[in-house]
């Protein structure tokens, strides 16, 4: 399939994995997804991981900090042009930035934020580096929404912090969800998790990867070290199971 490049102001545009042993999430996802890895320049790029399909970039992997207070995650980036400025809305909105808007030689400008659940999201000024080039294909991003503990707290930072329109997909006292959309094209959601105990405490980003077979690859992951969260299950988005990897990351499967 063609390469894509994600144009969107406010889009998912890169996945990260924060792991506590790349090596081992390296041949963990490399085996379940037929990905390639390569690993960058200790000095430059603190030997970041770079994963890709068929040469097509897909995702990146970090080394979590000795001692960091927080399990081994997914975490999603958001496209800007200007990292500046969204680092400023995203104070305005209520968020706190983690760090002022850091330049990656010849790649582009990243910034990493808390919004106002508590959830952390990052956000990316596009260089050389344009972020994913595949989407909705095995292995590759098929979606991205928070799990938001606070449902209108989450609602009004993405709208001023990231300019998000936001439409209804539910709002009914047991499912409220709104869609990110631009032109009619939906990119990320909200899901209000209040009531979820299956969520958890906190609120956090939740990334979909695409499976051929939820099924056998759930299969395939259990055989490399995984172990099963959520049993796959139909839904009106389609199939979907979670898992989590070697490390604890939680890697959540859905058909496209």
């Amino acid at each position: 399939m063609p390469n894509i490049t994600v144009t969107t102001p406010g889009a998912p545009c890169w996945l990260e994995l924060t792991t506590s042993d790349p090596a081992r999430s390296q041949e963990f996802y490399s085996s379940l997804f037929g990905w390639d890895a390569e690993t960058g320049d200790e000095v430059l790029y603190g030997g970041y991981v770079s994963f890709s399909s068929t040469g097509r970039r897909i995702a990146g992997a970090m080394r979590k900090q000795d001692g960091a207070p927080y399990p081994d995650a997914w975490s999603v980036y958001l496209l800007t042009t200007d990292a500046t400025a969204t680092a400023a809305a995203v104070a305005e909105a209520g968020g706190m930035n983690m760090f002022e808007p850091l330049a990656v030689p010849d790649m582009g400008v990243m910034g990493f934020a808390t919004d106002t659940t508590g959830a952390t999201v990052g956000y990316w000024q596009a260089g050389e580096h344009t972020g994913f080039q595949a989407e909705r294909e095995h292995g590759a991003p098929v979606w991205c929404e928070l799990l938001a503990k606070d449902f209108d707290a989450a609602v009004g930072f993405y709208e001023k912090a990231f300019d998000w329109t936001l439409r209804d997909e539910g709002n009914t006292p047991d499912f409220r969800y709104k869609t990110f959309e631009r032109d009619g094209q939906p990119f990320a959601g909200i899901y209000d998790a209040s009531s979820d105990s299956a969520v958890g405490d906190a609120s956090s980003w939740a990334v979909y990867f695409g499976a051929d077979d939820v099924d056998a690859t759930v299969a395939r992951a259990l055989e490399l070290g995984a172990t099963v969260k959520d049993e796959a299950e139909d839904t009106e988005y389609g199939r979907i199971a979670t898992v989590t990897d070697p490390t604890g990351a939680v890697l959540r499967l859905m058909s496209f």
